[in-house]
């Protein structure tokens, strides 16, 4: 049984169910009428064994969709969408959208994993499958091949931080004052690398001791979420008393913007000038800031809050790092024993 639909792009497509699936097929026409003569004529002479893919063309969509993403999405994000495109048409091949299976997505994975880690294979995943999405609500394609497909298992790591010793022996090591202040900073507020950079003067509310940390014209928060962090009295007092030689609260000491990968690489220097453990780097100090809270008893959904994550699962990765305050329940086990037996053993 064959049907006429008109979709959103004024022509008529012909679509046959063939083993389950819909064949969809462009008649070329803009009116019924023409595509009902179209129908007439051609659908006894087109035969419909296998599901034959119509429609626009993969690199043809990532043309529209980059345009849409710029005016949308951080250029990082829009980065990482353009990388993805670019690396499923290099493996799977450029075909009309409905022409791509699970089988494609499957051999993607497979092969881009050949030569890059799981995670950046996860990140090329979602890009795609979230593109494929909005390929859907333009109605380019009826199915998104992406979603019955798994992203690759990527076992939890637990997060590297800095103990109260090490970072001591961080800071004293640090030699230049503008750059301990960052680093402290980093670990009081929990703010990632990019959120201080570009901190503006703006969004720190010294009365009320707030710092907001929001979406700008230059700079996207990374889950879009903006959120507010209270100030201690040490970053209170640090930015009280910091000259304002930029709209931004951070830079260099000429006034000049501090560059992300400066700031990470810098710590790095640092890092190892201490001789502390070769895996700590930036963005542990926002990890030490969160395990810090934990192991003060701070409940797991306030910690949350401060960090920005939209889920409290990517917050609960700190609550296992700290397992003294798990001790103390476990030893009323054995005094319960030790009570037992002074009774005369377990009944």
């Amino acid at each position: 049984m064959a049907s006429l639909f008109r979709r959103s792009n004024g022509i008529y497509y012909l679509v046959t169910i063939v083993n389950g699936k819909q064949v969809w097929r462009s008649t070329g026409c803009k009116t019924k009428a023409q595509a009902l003569k179209w129908l007439s004529g051609s659908e006894q002479q087109i035969p419909f064994e296998e599901p034959i893919p119509t429609g626009i063309l993969l690199s043809e969509f990532r043309t529209q969709f980059l345009q849409y993403a710029k005016s949308n999405l951080s250029p990082k994000t829009v980065d990482l969408y353009r990388s993805g495109f670019s690396q499923f048409l290099k493996i799977v091949g450029d075909r009309p959208l409905s022409g791509y299976s699970v089988r494609d997505v499957e051999t993607f994975k497979i092969e881009r994993l050949k030569t890059v880690s799981p995670v950046k294979v996860n990140i090329d995943f979602r890009t795609l499958r979230a593109s494929f999405n909005i390929a859907v609500n333009w109605e380019l394609v009826q199915v998104n091949p992406f979603l019955k497909v798994k992203e690759v298992r990527i076992p939890p790591k637990r997060p590297v931080y800095f103990t109260q010793e090490e970072f001591k022996k961080l800071l004293g090591t640090i030699n230049q004052e503008w750059y301990r202040d960052i680093v402290r900073f980093a670990v009081s507020t929990m703010m990632r690398v990019g959120e201080i950079v570009n901190l503006r003067w703006s969004k720190v509310d010294l009365p009320n001791r707030l710092i907001h940390v929001e979406n700008t014209i230059e700079f996207t928060v990374k889950t879009q979420r903006p959120r507010t962090i209270p100030m201690d009295e040490w970053v209170c007092l640090m930015l009280r008393k910091k000259a304002r030689i930029s709209e931004l609260v951070f830079t260099f000491p000429s006034g000049r913007p501090l560059p992300i990968g400066y700031v990470s690489h810098r710590l790095k220097k640092w890092v190892r000038r201490a001789g502390l453990r070769e895996e700590l780097h930036f963005h542990s100090l926002r990890h030490t800031g969160a395990t810090w809270l934990v192991q003060k008893d701070v409940p797991i959904f306030t910690v949350q809050q401060l960090l920005g994550h939209s889920r409290v699962d990517m917050t609960q990765i700190y609550s296992h790092l700290d397992v003294e305050h798990l001790r103390k329940p476990l030893q009323k086990i054995q005094d319960s024993i030790e009570r037992s037996d002074s009774r005369g053993g377990l009944e």
